[in-house]
C-alpha cells in the first residue's frame, strides 16, 4: 500500500476522533434566514467571542450568553496584571527571606511603611482597575461579580 492510499485501514495523516455516544452527536440542523447585515453581525459577534457562528447561535438559542474575547486593551491590562503579581511575589519572597526580628524592626519604621505603601498602591489599583473592567464588561458570571474597592 502506498502513502497516498486513504483506504479505511490507513491512518496516515489522519487524527482519530473520539467516538461520541449517539445522543451527543449533532446530526440535526435548524435553518433560519437572515439579512446579509444580520449574517455579518452574527459572524462579527461570534468572532468576538472566539466562537464559530454555529457555536455562537447554539449557545444563544439555548439561553447561554458566551463571554466575549478580551479586547487588545484588556489583554494588555492582563499582561500588566501578571507583572503586578510578579512584583507582589518578589516583595513577599524578600520579606520571607528575612528573619522575623528584622521584619518587625522594618515594619516599625514609619518611613519604610510609607514608601512600601506608595509602591504598593499603584500595583493594587492596577489589579482593581483590571478586575472591575472585566466585571463591568460581563466577563465574570453574575455569582462571581462583586465590586472591588480601591485600597
Amino acid at each position: 500500500m502506498n502513502k497516498t492510499d486513504n483506504s479505511p485501514g490507513d491512518n496516515t495523516g489522519k487524527t482519530k476522533r473520539k467516538k461520541l455516544p449517539p445522543e451527543a452527536v449533532r446530526s440535526c440542523t435548524v435553518t433560519t434566514k437572515v439579512t446579509a447585515a444580520e449574517r455579518e453581525n452574527i459572524h462579527d459577534i461570534a468572532a468576538g467571542c472566539n466562537l464559530t457562528p454555529s457555536d455562537y447561535m447554539r449557545q444563544r438559542a439555548l439561553g447561554y450568553e458566551p463571554p466575549s474575547a478580551l479586547t487588545a486593551e484588556e489583554s494588555e491590562l492582563l499582561h500588566n496584571l501578571d507583572g503586578c503579581r510578579v512584583d507582589i511575589l518578589n516583595f513577599a519572597n524578600a520579606l520571607a527571606g528575612m528573619k522575623q526580628d528584622k521584619r518587625i524592626v522594618l515594619f516599625q519604621k514609619v518611613s519604610f511603611m510609607l514608601d512600601w505603601y506608595r509602591q504598593m498602591v499603584p500595583i493594587t489599583n492596577a489589579v482593581t482597575e483590571f478586575l472591575n473592567s472585566v466585571i463591568n464588561a460581563g466577563r465574570l458570571s453574575p455569582r462571581t461579580r462583586k465590586t472591588i474597592t480601591k485600597i
